[in-house]
Formats: C-alpha cells, sequence, structure tokens
C-alpha cells in the first residue's frame, strides 16, 4: 500500500545545469516543501560491464548513473573520481541534458522518497542561446522518461509539463514582481561558471538573449595558461582563485603548488599572484567590452546574476558608477539559508524560477492550502503583482523571447 501511495506522488523539479555544479530545487506537489540538490558536472559514458564496479553503498550523490537505451552514464564525483568524467563544457548544455536530468532527477526521487513512477513538472534553465532546441529536448525526455535504468532499477516517469526558459528567467520574473511589474529598459546579466549571457528589457518586454564563452572558465584557462603545473579541470584551483580575492592573496595561491620547500611554495605563491593579476585585468577588460557592445543607448540598470559576477563585483561597481548605470545584484532575491546549500547567491535563479512556477500552478489549480512556511510567505507576497488572469500556456511561455 506505501509503494501504491508513493507512485500516485506528482512533484516539482526546477533544474539549472551550471558548468560547476548542477543545481535542482524540489519538491512534491502541492503540499511538500522545496528541498535543494546539487550534483558536480562532470559527466562520462560508461559501459554497462563498467556499472558492476560501483558500490551500492555511500550518499545517492556518489553514485549517480543511468541507462537510457543501451548506453550509459556515470555522473557527479563518480565520474570524477572513478571514470576521469570532465564537465565537458565544450558540449552544449541541451546535448548533455537528458542524461543530466534523468540523473538528477533519480537523485529528486531518493531524496524525497519517491515510488518508481511518479508524474513531474520539469522547469530547465539553458543558455539563451540554446532555449529554440526545447521542443526536441522536451520530445527526447518524454521517450526517456518511458522507462530508464537507475541504481534503484528502472523508474517511469510522467511529463506533466515541460517548461525550459533562458537563464536569468528566475531573476527577470522576481525583478518584475518586485517592481510592481514596472521594469526600465534594463540589461540582465547572467554570468557562470561555463558562459556568460545577456538578454535586454525595453518596455518590460524580454529580448532574445545573446551568449558568449566569458564564463568564469575563460578567466581559468587564462590563469593556467600563465603557469605551469596547474588544470584547467582542477576545481581547486578555481576555488583558490576566488578565495584569493579581489586582490589575488599570494599566501591563498600557495595551496596551489606542488613544491616541498617553503621557499619555493612562497615563490610560486608570489608568481601566482601576479599571473592572476594580469589575467582577471584582461577578462574584466573583456567583459567591459562585451557589456559595452551589449547595453543599448537607453539602458538604465544593469541587473547581475551569478557566481562569476560576484567574483568581479568590485570591477563591475566601479564600471556602472562611471557608466551612470543603476545596478541590482541578483535581483535582490533573499534565498532561504536552508536552500542556499552553501551556494549563496548561486542559487538565486533557480529558486526564483521554482518559486514562481509554483505560485503559477497553484494558481491554475486554484490550490489555497499551502502551509504558511518561510517559502510560501514569499511566494505569496511576490505572487500579488501577478495579474490573476494568467493561463498554464501564459506562465509556460513567458520567457520564450529571452
Amino acid at each position: 500500500m506505501a509503494e501504491k501511495n508513493k507512485e500516485k506522488k506528482s512533484i516539482v523539479v526546477t533544474v539549472d545545469m551550471g558548468g560547476s555544479q548542477n543545481k535542482v530545487i524540489a519538491q512534491i506537489y502541492p503540499d511538500g516543501y522545496p528541498q535543494t540538490v546539487i550534483l558536480d558536472s562532470e559527466i562520462a559514458d560508461v559501459s554497462a560491464a563498467s556499472l558492476r564496479s560501483i558500490s551500492n553503498e555511500g550518499k545517492p550523490e556518489s553514485r549517480v548513473w543511468v541507462g537510457i537505451g543501451d548506453e550509459y552514464y556515470v555522473l557527479g564525483t563518480l565520474a570524477r573520481h572513478q571514470f576521469k568524467g570532465i564537465t565537458q563544457l565544450k558540449e552544449l548544455k541541451y546535448e548533455l541534458a537528458v542524461p543530466k536530468i534523468c540523473g538528477l532527477i533519480w537523485l529528486v526521487k531518493e531524496k524525497l522518497n519517491l515510488g518508481s513512477n511518479f508524474s513531474v513538472y520539469l522547469n530547465v534553465l539553458l543558455p539563451p542561446g540554446e532555449v529554440q532546441d526545447k521542443d526536441q529536448l522536451q520530445l527526447r525526455l518524454k521517450e526517456t522518461f518511458k522507462g530508464f535504468d537507475t541504481p534503484a532499477g528502472k523508474i517511469k516517469i510522467k511529463l506533466v509539463n515541460f517548461n525550459a526558459v533562458s537563464e536569468g528567467s528566475g531573476i527577470y520574473f522576481h525583478f518584475k514582481h518586485s517592481r510592481s511589474g514596472i521594469v526600465p529598459t534594463s540589461l540582465f546579466v547572467m554570468m557562470g561558471y561555463r558562459n556568460a549571457s545577456t538578454f535586454l528589457v525595453r518596455d518590460g518586454v524580454p529580448g532574445r538573449g545573446v551568449t558568449s564563452d566569458l564564463g568564469m572558465s575563460w578567466l581559468v584557462n587564462s590563469f593556467v595558461s600563465k603557469v605551469s603545473g596547474l588544470n584547467s579541470d582542477d576545481f581547486g584551483v578555481v576555488e583558490a582563485m576566488v578565495a584569493s580575492g579581489k586582490d589575488c592573496d599570494p599566501v591563498v595561491l600557495e595551496r596551489l603548488s606542488r613544491k616541498r620547500k617553503p621557499a619555493e611554495i612562497k615563490a610560486d605563491g608570489e608568481f601566482m599572484c601576479s599571473a592572476l593579476v594580469i589575467a582577471r585585468d584582461e577578462y574584466w577588460r573583456a567583459i567591459a567590452r562585451w557589456l559595452r557592445s551589449c547595453a543599448e543607448s537607453d539602458v538604465r540598470e544593469l541587473v547581475f546574476c551569478g557566481g562569476t559576477a560576484d567574483y568581479i563585483q568590485p570591477e563591475i561597481d566601479a564600471y556602472c558608477e562611471k557608466e551612470g548605470f543603476k545596478v541590482s545584484w541578483h535581483g535582490n532575491i533573499n534565498v532561504p539559508t536552508k536552500i542556499t546549500m552553501g551556494l549563496g547567491s548561486r542559487m538565486a535563479d533557480v529558486y526564483a524560477l521554482h518559486q514562481y512556477c509554483v505560485c503559477e500552478l497553484d494558481k491554475l489549480i486554484d490550490y489555497k492550502e499551502r502551509k504558511d512556511n518561510e517559502f510560501v510567505k514569499q511566494i505569496k507576497h511576490q505572487s500579488s503583482s501577478v495579474t490573476s488572469n494568467s493561463n498554464q500556456k501564459g506562465f509556460l511561455m513567458m520567457a520564450d523571447n529571452i
């Protein structure tokens, strides 16, 4: 009887397939609480025979794999440590979306204690240049959801609803609601690990976005090319770069040295500091040129989001002050600590989109019994400015132009 009840569940899942980490918010719908699922972005294709070496012990995040037809994929830390999987940043997110989404939904299933047959309202953030592939992605997901293999056996999913929108859409929806629907001519700038994207909002209408390769990975590659012994696929390099701050603290960068003598380690730190200062300057100059090319003459405000934007916030603030732009950070979204999982503002976009979609679903089914928790309070507060005549198609397609 318990398994039968599990099979009747529906869930809302919102996915941000980041270049460094896949970020997901999910909840049983309509009366569940939102939970965060994080999975490292590495992926590797393997044979069915290779799956026999994977342990069934440990946290689900450490043993994620999926079988789609006769193709098998391992994801996250399992891919990185056991199969030399990489982030594959040069591949389109769309190309890797199906196995990643399947793996993430299996993680959600484990976290929410679901059965092997359930329904999902799925929301996915994609770079602006890849949103046009959403219809094909939906078809592939529908076919795959008829049955795919996981560590818990074969699972089947009914795709009730599929919503693929541009990165930054969650920020935009929140920003619009917080301004009572009035959005000045603004440029929304999303800066992640893999790429950076923008879209222009004029007269309250978002335009089609553009994507560049100027994500954090561009800076990492530039830095690594200026020193020896470092690997751009080593996420420890990124962590040290971020921890070293605006001044590129050489003491922090010493952790990247492979030397043994204190004097040589210190020398490495100082050399890396000099290299990172140059790489960071070159990166910012490239970003500034890109922003000037994207910001049309009537733009009054720049809205930034993403972890990479936080990293170069001092440069951004100085640029906006010099150019006379008002600047907004992450649409002023307050993400609860229990949702951030230590990722801070990197969760803002996916959190805001999930929040918006749950709110719209509630209105569609006239659901008024949601428990009054912190998450729901924010939904209710922000949804008060949303027009009451929206329909399902409208809420799903609002971001089509972005």
